[in-house]
């Protein structure tokens, strides 16, 4: 309906009621309902305008625009958590943890950019080395491939633990606790594990570890390697000790 027609209802009813009618009875005349009437006279004392608006949001505004509250909110979040978060996707999921404002991964980057605002970003993911294949003596049964690595604990300050276990089979060989990380215990690990592994035989074959120590490296030898041994401590596998002890013990990094 029209504003002037709202407007000539509402005289309608204003001259019923001079004459000592009610209000009601003269909406009832008219077919009009009476909370509507109701609603129109307040608008009109309001000094607005009687005039239907248009269904929908206002022209040109989506009906899920962002409110202004929500803006204000993302970025007093982006001030906040920015340098923690780094970037607006877990900045989004953060404004709804602190139920501070509920809104897209995209709705938190537009924001951010409309108001000039560019998070650091995650750091880049270095990409990972091609893995080393296996060499071509290996196979993949138990008693062929052995892993260490180096354990810390937070209750004794210090002390570190080196395990030695089989790949394929996943035994535990051995473990030794000490205050330090170095060649000794690695060698010291190893001992035991072959020891534990029946392979202590490794360790007792003199001419080779003459020819090793004199710097000769027999080729195309049965004898040599026996063993492959991985792991990621860089100091302890490149260390020449170490290096030294895996050749007698036959066992190749």
């Amino acid at each position: 309906m029209e504003g002037p027609a709202k407007q000539a209802l509402l005289e309608l009813v204003d001259h019923a009621r001079t004459h000592g009618f009610s209000g009601r009875w003269a909406c009832r005349q008219l077919g009009l309902d009476h909370a509507r009437m109701l609603t129109w006279q307040a608008k009109a004392a309001a000094g607005a305008g009687l005039e239907d608006l248009a269904p929908g949001p206002p022209t040109g505004e989506a009906l899920h625009a962002l409110l202004g509250w929500e803006t204000d909110a993302v970025l007093e979040l982006a001030k906040d958590w920015g340098r923690v978060d780094l970037s607006h996707r877990k900045l989004a999921h953060r404004g709804s943890r602190l139920d501070a404002v509920f809104v897209a991964e995209s709705t938190v980057l537009r924001v951010l950019t409309a108001a000039g605002m560019h998070l650091p970003g995650l750091p880049q993911v270095r990409q990972k080395r091609p893995k080393t294949p296996w060499p071509d003596w290996v196979e993949l049964v138990p008693g062929q491939i052995y892993i260490y690595d180096f354990t810390h604990f937070t209750g004794l300050r210090g002390w570190c633990a080196i395990a030695v276990l089989d790949v394929v089979s996943r035994y535990w060989l051995s473990t030794v606790l000490a205050p330090e990380e170095t060649w000794v215990q690695v060698e010291t690990a190893f001992i035991a594990a072959l020891e534990a592994d029946g392979k202590g035989w490794l360790l007792e074959d003199a001419t080779l570890a003459e020819q090793l120590a004199s710097g000769q490296v027999p080729d195309n030898d049965d004898r040599v390697p026996v063993l492959l041994a991985v792991s990621d401590n860089g100091p302890q596998m490149k260390a020449s000790k170490t290096a030294e002890f895996m050749a007698i013990a036959r066992i190749a990094q």
